[in-house]
């Protein structure tokens, strides 16, 4: 294809390709079974636990966002606070950080593809166009999971942060990929406005919002598609690759 008539869809990983928060707590709570279940002296509800646990994580996440706490702080402070909230006094230090490494390892188990992915990229690939991700995270973890998900990428077309010297929301991310891949026009889907669209379409691409959750945008952008269903991202793509 003419580069000049060519384009180039870059996706996020997860809560984009597949629903992250589900595979999340599944294996949350297996490790919360494995590790501390035997040991405690009264039953636990598990899904009563892992309702502690989401609180905070979200209460935790400014403070790792800001880099006020490092990732594996932020990762033990949210499980110790969710065990203390349920009178769980007896922690032991190295199951906590059994549990942070048996997380990472059973997640991409529990990665399944969002049903309509394969047949958005299977158009992207039939029309000739370039297809490829766009992910923070750690290399080995995020590869599981794209292996899992069994979808067709080039190794050319794909860039995690872990790997590179920036990471989203930086602008330089998406401006080294738009030095490395020949395309006329980029796009990018991801499913957060302020580290996955803003940053894209200020580096000059066009953002596809996944936006199940349905959050307001402040004001419209001609280069940002709004998606809030399957319906209407299905349709976004086909109106972009005409």
């Amino acid at each position: 294809m003419n580069v000049l008539n060519s384009k180039a869809f870059f996706f996020d990983l997860d809560n984009t390709l597949f629903d992250y928060e589900a595979s999340f707590k599944q294996a949350s709570l297996f490790a919360f079974k494995s590790i501390f279940h035997p040991f405690l002296k009264k039953p636990v509800n598990a899904d009563k636990w892992f309702e502690a646990y989401k609180i905070y994580c979200d209460l935790y996440w400014p403070a790792y966002e800001d880099k006020t706490l490092t990732r594996e702080q932020y990762q033990r402070n949210r499980l110790v606070s969710s065990l203390i909230s349920l009178n769980i006094q007896s922690i032991d230090m190295n199951q906590i950080d059994y549990f942070r490494k048996l997380c990472e390892e059973i997640i991409p188990s529990f990665v399944i593809p969002y049903p309509w992915i394969k047949e958005i990229i299977d158009l992207l690939y039939k029309r000739g166009f370039v297809a490829g991700i766009i992910s923070n995270g750690g290399s080995e973890l995020q590869r599981k999971k794209l292996s899992m998900l069994g979808l067709s990428f080039s190794e050319n077309n794909i860039f995690i942060s872990s790997e590179l010297s920036f990471a989203k929301p930086s602008l330089e991310i998406f401006e080294y990929v738009k030095s490395r891949i020949h395309a006329a026009s980029f796009y990018y889907i991801g499913d957060s406005f302020s580290f996955d669209i803003h940053p894209a379409v200020t580096a000059g691409w066009t953002g596809i919002w996944w936006n199940p959750s349905k959050q307001m945008l402040a004001q419209t952008n001609p280069l940002i598609y709004n998606c809030c269903s399957a319906n209407e991202l299905k349709n976004v793509f086909k109106k972009c690759i005409e």
